[in-house]
């Protein structure tokens, strides 16, 4: 599937386009102030507005704890829980409605993705990971209001930042997270993290050249923490070829 990173500014947009991707800490989202679509008070929570609930009071899901039921209208995980999660959002539709600012997209494959999942597999054994946590992910997210409740993420956790109000479905959103440790934060800052592996060619030959992904850690200007996840030492030994730049003046 084809998808669509927007961004502001043509240098940025051509340091993706090689294979280089910044991955932000999830909190940004809640903190930072804008009206164009980034900012989302509601990041990490599924929440029902006061007016929905005073209109359609019987739309409110129940829960339940110990055999006793009640409404649940809004549940939220901790920011520091939150803080443990790494995005880089894109849409899978061209459109300059997803981000009103961006003069400019770059075309993604969701095989990038499935590239870094294969790197960076969960540790933990199925049998131990009943919860359904990932270390690497990524998929479509999934809109909600008080007419369409948000899919169950039992045994699915790592869905519970896939979820947002459909005030923002305009954006049709796509993301790729990790989720990390303050220590593994610390570590990459210092020294990158280099994943691995080699490759054949379908007749079964190996390339000469290593599947290779770096990962690096930093703050910006701004002091929002980020992940680097760098793989165009490999993208360039592959295709010899950045990935494809839009104006969007040109997309529809």
């Amino acid at each position: 599937m084809i998808l669509y990173k927007f961004t502001t500014d043509e240098v940025i947009a051509k340091i993706i386009a090689k294979g280089i991707f910044r991955f932000y800490d999830l909190t940004k989202y809640i903190e930072i102030e804008d009206e164009i679509g980034r900012s989302d008070n509601f990041e990490g929570s599924v929440s029902f507005l006061d007016k929905e609930v005073s209109n359609f009071p019987d739309r409110v899901p129940i829960a339940s704890f110990n055999g006793i039921e009640f409404k649940s209208i809004s549940i939220s995980l901790d920011k520091e829980y939150l803080s443990q999660y790494f995005v880089f959002c894109m849409s899978t539709i061209k459109n300059d409605r997803a981000i009103g600012d961006c003069d400019f997209a770059v075309e993604l494959d969701t095989d990038i993705f499935d590239v870094f999942e294969k790197l960076l597999p969960t540790p933990l054994a199925p049998e131990d990971n009943r919860d359904g946590m990932k270390l690497f992910s990524h998929g479509a997210v999934e809109y909600y209001d008080i007419h369409h409740h948000p899919p169950t993420i039992q045994g699915k956790r790592w869905k519970e930042i896939y979820m947002k109000r459909s005030e923002f479905s305009h954006q049709n959103e796509y993301r790729a997270a990790m989720f990390i440790s303050d220590e593994y934060f610390e570590r990459v800052g210092k020294e990158p993290e280099v994943y691995e592996k080699k490759i054949r060619v379908p007749n079964g030959d190996k390339y000469d050249f290593n599947l290779k992904l770096v990962i690096k850690s930093g703050i910006d200007n701004n002091g929002f923490r980020f992940l680097e996840f760098d793989i165009s030492e490999f993208q360039k030994n592959l295709t010899s070829r950045d990935s494809n730049i839009l104006y969007l003046t040109d997309a529809s």
